[in-house]
């Protein structure tokens, strides 16, 4: 009994940051909270935050293994963003089915608030900790800590870092993609950072991967107006 309770918490440990963050991004774009786009962001941020600091006995060990190609791959990975995102862009029939079955990104500009400026200023700095810290290491504990081992068997935990079988390499692909409106960006990325994981076995490279990308991004996104990747 006290194995089969480890386990159930090193589960709930990986997959309660996840579910929490799918939730609140769900309940938020049909705007059940009746408050605005930058006060749901911060709480939905904080919680997250919050859950993984409470479970994060439960991680792997910090390694700086495979850092030097996990920023190589960040950057690129921002670039393959960029390009593919423009590019189903152009695709009006694919666009359009995209949207019809995922919906789009809220793609909110701050600076269209009537809010005063230090406020606005504030909610860009949480919303960069979010994508650059948050998420990466949200999502990575998730697609590639839990579900890419857990497909591999259910004592998930027992499987080394990094293993994949090809077939749960293109459900991770797939599932991933799912989530992510950007779905030949989703695509691209997402085996990018699965060839990253598998070579370095080390979870933490890929959220440095996730992180630099995610920055990246969130720079472009500031500099050229283009909130649709928000």
């Amino acid at each position: 009994m006290p194995q089969l309770a480890n386990y159930t918490q090193v589960l709930i440990a990986y997959v309660a940051p996840f579910v929490a963050y799918m939730l609140f991004s769900m309940l938020e774009s049909r705007g059940w909270f009746g408050v605005g786009y930058e006060a749901v962001y911060t709480i939905k941020t904080a919680l997250v935050a919050g859950t993984l600091c409470a479970y994060r006995r439960y991680y792997p060990a910090f390694s700086t293994k495979g850092f030097g190609p996990a920023l190589i791959a960040g950057a690129l990975g921002c670039v393959l963003w960029i390009v593919l995102a423009r590019l189903q862009a152009a695709l009006p029939a694919l666009q359009h089915l995209i949207d019809s079955f995922q919906g789009a990104r809220a793609a909110y500009n701050p600076f269209t608030d009537d809010a005063p400026q230090a406020a606005r200023i504030a909610f860009i700095i949480v919303r960069l900790i979010g994508l650059t810290v948050i998420v990466p290491v949200m999502e990575e504990i998730f697609w590639r800590g839990f579900l890419s081992r857990y497909l591999i068997s259910d004592r998930f935990n027992d499987v080394p870092q990094g293993t994949f079988t090809p077939l749960s390499f293109a459900i991770v692909v797939a599932a991933f993609t799912a989530v992510h409106p950007e779905i030949l960006a989703a695509i691209a990325w997402c085996t990018v950072v699965n060839a990253l994981y598998r070579q370095t076995a080390n979870l933490w490279a890929c959220v440095v991967m996730h992180a630099v990308t995610n920055g990246l991004l969130g720079g472009y996104i500031l500099a050229t107006g283009n909130w649709q990747l928000w």
